[in-house]
């Protein structure tokens, strides 16, 4: 089989090819002046000393404190291999990406940052706040003269939604049109856990992850909102903050980063769905990046099978308050056997104190702010507000199309270069890598267009119908 070029794949099949979450290496010295006009000069002179908070992460341990403290440990090697000069520069100049889209067979790039992920995760406000907004205004400095082929997204802190709203109009000032939200907060217990409080908390836990949908401490429906008065898909990456317990080897980063995309993004997922969010915002478009698509196909058939048991019309079976002691009692003197001689005690009389396991809470029906019906109208809340993010050689990306999926829908997946990482030895090589889902049986021709062309392009209309813009798809269609 004659081996084809990214570029000559793109040529052939016809249609645009749009990476919905390729990487950037952000030069830090170059934003220095952006960041000390956000910050002042005496917070941004303490920030500098200190450096950001994914260089504090990782400083060097020993295999001894890491075994005492169980420090996990984290990425290294982590940008484009040292060996190809030519992709280290590319992911760092956004002149020679423009320059190379092209040859890398991609007609458009939504870019995401790298060496600034953790800033979302800075506990001080007046830090994280005004980091935000100085990298924010360096991204559109720098990568705005080329958006006829790529647009980088701005980073929104998250803490409360009053600091979201402001930077999500910050960006939109900017003239960005992709935005960065992380996957969740961390937030101190108001109080810790105790010995004798419940085993599914850590013996003496101080602090939660809140995933801004079900049971958050905020109302984050003006977040939602702004996003969509401004145009903006509400778009989370792995890596913007911190979320402890999802690492746990203290020899092995790849043991570690095994599967870490789509454990962050499932809590947050289950969050937002019944949390209610999608059925109060149906229209806006959430997009879980570089996590794969296979995760999400389990949930949403695992959601449908709770909720045929356990929707509250279904429950009334389940009710306790049902059970006929009496007939159970005959069942218990008939085939209790050696089980009835060891309770030693009289059958009927057992299960009438028999104890019913579980404690009822205040609202019984855990779909109600799901606001669905039938199970169709569950699964639209979830493949109609959902897009997800794949890597080229990411398999997984077949369960998108599987006929298990329920309703028989397709949930929308796409393509994810994540240029800039280590996992993309060659960028010439990564759209030729994808189309080998198609040369392989695994995806049609017709599947592999949805998922690197028709679904980001829809899911950038449906927020913006003006996204594309002034670029090179600006006339495309799907």
């Amino acid at each position: 089989m004659t081996i084809r070029t990214s570029a000559e794949i793109r040529r052939d099949v016809g249609h645009p090819i749009v990476d919905a979450d390729g990487h950037v290496l952000e030069v830090l010295d170059a934003t220095y002046p952006y960041v000390r006009e956000a910050l002042g000069p005496a917070l941004f002179e303490q920030w500098r000393e200190r450096g950001p908070l994914a260089r504090v992460s990782q400083r060097p341990r020993t295999l001894d404190e890491r075994r005492r403290t169980r420090t996990p440990q984290g990425s290294w090697w982590g940008g484009p291999p040292a060996s190809n000069a030519c992709d280290r520069a590319t992911a760092t100049l956004p002149a020679l990406l423009h320059e190379r889209m092209d040859e890398l067979g991609i007609d458009f790039a939504v870019l995401y940052p790298t060496n600034t992920l953790l800033t979302c995760a800075e506990v001080d406000e007046e830090l994280r706040r005004g980091l935000c907004r100085g990298f924010n205004e360096y991204y559109a400095d720098v990568y705005l003269p080329y958006s006829d082929r790529m647009t980088i997204a701005g980073m929104i802190p998250m803490h409360t939604p009053e600091e979201a709203v402001a930077e999500l109009h910050h960006c939109a000032e900017l003239g960005l049109k992709t935005i960065l939200l992380p996957e969740g907060v961390l937030r101190p217990l108001d109080e810790p856990a105790t010995i004798d409080g419940s085993p599914w908390l850590w013996p003496g836990q101080t602090h939660w992850f809140d995933s801004f949908g079900l049971d958050s401490v905020f109302d984050y429906d003006p977040v939602w909102q702004a996003c969509r008065d401004l145009g903006f898909v509400a778009a989370f990456h792995g890596g913007m903050t911190v979320r402890p317990g999802l690492h746990w080897s203290i020899t092995s980063y790849v043991a570690n980063h095994v599967g870490q995309f789509a454990a962050e993004m499932y809590p947050l997922c289950k969050a937002l769905l019944f949390g209610g969010v999608t059925a109060r915002f149906p229209d806006l478009q959430f997009a879980f990046l570089e996590c794969g698509v296979s995760w999400a196909m389990q949930m949403l058939c695992d959601t449908v099978e709770h909720w045929e048991k356990r929707n509250v019309d279904a429950l009334p079976s389940m009710d306790p308050a049902t059970l006929d002691r009496d007939e159970l009692a005959r069942y218990f003197a008939k085939y209790g056997g050696r089980i009835t001689e060891l309770i030693d005690v009289d059958p009927y009389e057992y299960v009438q104190r028999l104890p019913i396991h579980g404690s009822t809470p205040e609202e019984r029906d855990e779909f109600v702010h799901l606001r669905v019906r039938t199970a169709a109208e569950l699964v639209e809340r979830f493949a109609g507000s959902f897009s997800f993010g794949c890597e080229a050689d990411d398999r997984g990306i077949t369960t998108a199309f599987s006929p298990a999926v329920p309703e028989g829908a397709t949930l929308r997946a796409m393509f994810s270069s994540d240029i800039g990482h280590w996992d993309v030895p060659d960028m010439a090589h990564v759209v030729a890598e994808s189309f080998e889902l198609v040369e392989d049986g695994l995806l049609t021709p017709g599947q592999w267009r949805q998922v690197v062309c028709d679904n980001p392009v829809e899911m950038y209309r449906r927020a913006n119908p003006d996204f594309f813009a002034g670029t090179t798809l600006e006339g495309y269609r799907p």
